[in-house]
């Protein structure tokens, strides 16, 4: 499953914060959370199953497709029945569910957080178990199934990875979602599963066999099968396996764990294995309390009686002893009444019979009995009723532990904690019930003032989550009317939270937003107008507006004067202005590497300042325009690289839909350079025929073929440091109008048609519209080219509809005012 998809530590699920991710699964995400109000940190499972699922941005799981919704619906429901199934059960060795509920379009369930680990990691860095640490796993292990089997749950998947062995050792039981699968507590325990689960090794044979029967049997043999796991280091024979051969009459497969282990060592424990993994289930123990009887030499802690069914364990019960007490307590309210009302001295007062031996009825010799008292008990008796406080009554019976006056101190000691119950109960606080219970530790109301202190925390801490929620809240609140910076926005927050920390604020923003209201709509209008003018107009109407610094920055925008910079848009070509100019175009006739398709030389006028792209047109910016459907070709890049790397395989065809797409994006006018303009740009003021005026430096400004090609035509002044093939764009020197390639990389098609010399050639920068117009001409050379074509006046042309991997293009684009 992706990262992604799990909620990250801060996020809020209700009242709780996920602190951090414990585990993840294929079905499910675990969590290890924290409740603010308490403090408490606990494990919170996530149903998340990653195949079929996807998180949005706000937290909520939505199934990928239709097919995946009707999967995860019928997991959904699986995993709230578990959460419903553990949720009733209650034992120091089973999982416990606090809670279950559903939010984000999925469901949860909350755990205990249990500091410790996996039984199977656990085996994987300690090995195996001795006989002390298997005894007391078993034992813990099978008290649990006695329960769980006696609530009519099967768990179905008990293995070394569904135990969970805490710091001090205790085991607990995980994963009941095989059990969910089945559950129907108006089966018979031991009836027909409506599928097949369990894990190889550890399930019994009749988990895989359709007319098999599932019951308490069936957990007995997984158990059994852990304990040989953690005993022996092996995970035993698959039961699949260990049945066929023995129905084939061969021997079984699985090493009887009686040979493996010293029965001096470990006991009744090799019996009980022995018999659990027995593969015929009739050969396996019906219940855990028959398991137990079957072998010896274990402490099982409490005695159990054979029965043939799960449900049949032991029931104590003294059915005499409430009687008893019901008459001593009679006996004791007599002898209290004759003590207070009568003139009798303490020695001719009734005396009562100690019946603190509540096991067996008094004899008829004991009830005649009567033991005659000191008189110094008599007067220790006499001095705590008159004290009449709970430490007298409780220093005598410490003093006099048999004395005929024990059942009267703790009769007036009852009704001291009646006395102190009613006073301490009335006012219904933690403190109170507190104080009750030092008071009388074991008192007749200890478990009511439990439960009233579990229930006010409980409160206390229900409202701490509501106030910390509440400032949550008002906290989002505020920070979303911060950000947003609106007067509907404020207008919210004030309505929402009028007696909110930030409403003083909140008010005064609200006032110097109304106050901005018409600046920022006049504002807003020269925005939408775009000119020089509507933003002139703007200041000069809102000279101290809060807007002024904006609309000064539109206006230096808006004039694009020369040696200036710009963009318009984030997917267009970085742009440059160049000033108007005059300058000689095409080759001298002294110059030795000149052609005559470079010639006659001529000068050229550019009248108006113009913009040009500093880069060539990199693979980046196709894209945009092919993503667009602006441009209908891909454009391949050699398996060079795209990015910023200048596009390549473009015709002079493909050129004009770029131009025409950009300008339609823009509303500007873009388009292909002339020839006029291209040479009047590259050469940047520069009168020889190589950048810098020396060809050593050819270089330096571009990506051409040098030295290290060993090409015929190579540049013999540099050597290139570039492999055959593009750089990305800028890579080298620009030239003195801030321009980059203007020399080598890729050749650039401009908009003049091929004419092989410059006779009747225009002289005003425009593009030549007559000669051979189903080829146009290329200008700069490329990165396979060398010195004759990567000079400044060199001339090419190539078919229109030409595609190859050494031709680009830049783009120009009118400046106006």
């Amino acid at each position: 499953m992706r990262q992604s998809a799990a909620l990250q530590p801060g996020a809020y699920i209700g009242d709780l914060q996920i602190n951090a991710i414990l585990g993840v699964g294929s079905f499910g995400i675990t969590y290890l959370v924290t409740d603010p109000a308490i403090g408490t940190r606990f494990a919170l499972k996530e149903y998340l199953p990653s195949d079929h699922v996807s998180r949005r941005d706000d937290g909520a799981v939505v199934p990928n497709d239709a097919a995946a919704a009707q999967l995860f619906t019928a997991g959904l429901e699986l995993f709230l029945t578990e959460a419903r199934l553990v949720a009733a059960l209650d034992h120091p060795n089973i999982v416990k569910v606090l809670r279950y509920f559903e939010a984000n379009g999925t469901a949860y369930f909350l755990m205990p957080y249990y500091q410790g680990q996996p039984l199977h990691q656990l085996l994987e860095c300690d090995g195996t178990f001795g006989p002390d640490e298997a005894r007391t796993l078993l034992l813990a292990l099978m008290e649990g199934l006695e329960y769980i089997h006696a609530h009519g749950v099967i768990h179905q998947d008990i293995k070394p990875a569904n135990i969970y062995m805490t710091g001090d050792g205790t085991p607990i039981l995980l994963d009941f979602g095989v059990a969910a699968a089945h559950d129907d507590r108006s089966a018979d325990l031991a009836g027909t599963a409506n599928a097949r689960l369990g894990s190889v090794g550890y399930a019994a044979p009749e988990q895989s066999d359709a007319a098999g029967r599932i019951g308490p049997w069936t957990d007995i043999y997984a158990l059994a099968a852990t304990l040989y796991r953690c005993i022996t280091g092996n995970i035993p024979v698959a039961a699949a396996a260990r049945q066929t051969a023995l129905e084939a009459g061969a021997q079984d497969p699985l090493k009887r764990f009686a040979a493996l282990v010293p029965g001096t060592q470990y006991g009744g424990i090799r019996d009980a294995i022995e018999l659990g993994l027995s593969v015929n289930p009739q050969d396996r123990p019906r219940d855990v309390g028959q398991w137990k009887k079957s072998f010896k030499s274990l402490d099982w802690r409490r005695s159990v009686t054979d029965s043939t069914h799960a449900e049949a364990y032991p029931k104590e019960g003294r059915e005499w002893l409430p009687r008893i007490l019901l008459g001593i307590f009679l006996l004791a309210m007599v002898a209290i009444a004759i003590f207070l009302f009568s003139d009798k001295s303490p020695d001719e007062q009734i005396q009562l019979p100690d019946f603190s031996n509540t096991g067996a009825q008094p004899s008829a010799t004991e009830e005649h009995a009567v033991k005659t008292p000191s008189s110094q008990e008599t007067t220790r008796w006499q001095a705590a009723v008159r004290a009449d406080t709970i430490e007298a009554y409780r220093r005598f019976i410490t003093d006099y532990p048999t004395s005929v006056y024990r059942n009267q101190a703790e009769t007036q000691l009852d009704i001291l904690d009646e006395q102190a119950w009613q006073e301490l109960s009335a006012e219904d606080s933690v403190p109170a019930y507190e104080d009750y219970l030092k008071l009388f530790p074991d008192g007749l109301h200890q478990t009511e003032a439990m439960r009233r202190i579990d229930e006010i925390k409980q409160e206390q801490a229900r409202q701490e989550r509501q106030r910390l929620l509440q400032e949550r809240l008002e906290k989002q609140a505020w920070e979303t009317a911060s950000s947003s910076r609106t007067i509907a926005a404020f207008d919210r927050y004030i309505s929402d939270w009028p007696a909110g920390l930030h409403i003083e604020e909140a008010n005064r923003i609200r006032r110097l937003l109304k106050d901005q209201a018409n600046d920022n709509k006049a504002f807003k209008a020269a925005t939408k107008l775009n000119t020089k003018d509507a933003f002139q107009a703007y200041i000069d109407a809102f000279p101290r507006g809060v807007n002024v610094t904006a609309a000064l920055q539109h206006l230096d925008d808006l004039d694009l004067r020369p040696g200036k910079s710009f963009k318009d848009c984030d997917d267009c070509p970085a742009m440059m202005v160049v000033p108007a100019g005059t300058y000689w175009q095409g080759s001298d006739d002294k110059s030795p590497l000149s052609l005559s398709m470079e010639k006659p030389r001529r000068q050229v006028t550019i009248t108006e300042p113009f913009a040009v792209g500093i880069y060539e047109i990199t693979m980046a910016q196709w894209d945009a325009c092919f993503n667009d459907k602006g441009c209908t070709s891909r454009a391949g890049d050699n398996g060079w690289g795209r990015g910023s790397r200048p596009v390549i395989m473009v015709s002079w065809t493909d050129a004009q839909e770029y131009v025409r797409w950009i300008s339609k994006k823009t509303g500007q006018s873009y388009r292909l350079p002339s020839e006029s303009e291209w040479e009047y740009f590259a050469r940047a003021g520069e009168e020889s025929d190589w950048p810098g005026g020396d060809p050593a430096l050819l270089c330096d400004y571009g990506n051409i073929a040098g030295t290290e090609t060993g090409f015929k035509w190579e540049h013999k002044q540099c050597s290139d440091k570039l492999a055959l093939g593009t750089a990305p764009a800028g890579s080298f020197r620009a030239n003195s109008f801030g321009l980059y390639d203007t020399v080598g990389n890729v050749s650039e098609w401009t908009a003049d048609c091929m004419n092989l010399s410059y006779l009747d050639a225009p002289v005003d920068g425009s593009a030549w519209g007559r000669g051979i117009c189903s080829s146009h001409m290329t200008r700069g050379g490329s990165w396979v080219t060398g010195s004759r074509e990567v000079r400044l006046p060199a001339r090419f042309n190539l078919n229109n509809g030409d595609r190859n991997d050494f031709t680009g293009f830049r783009v120009v684009r009118s400046i106006a005012e």
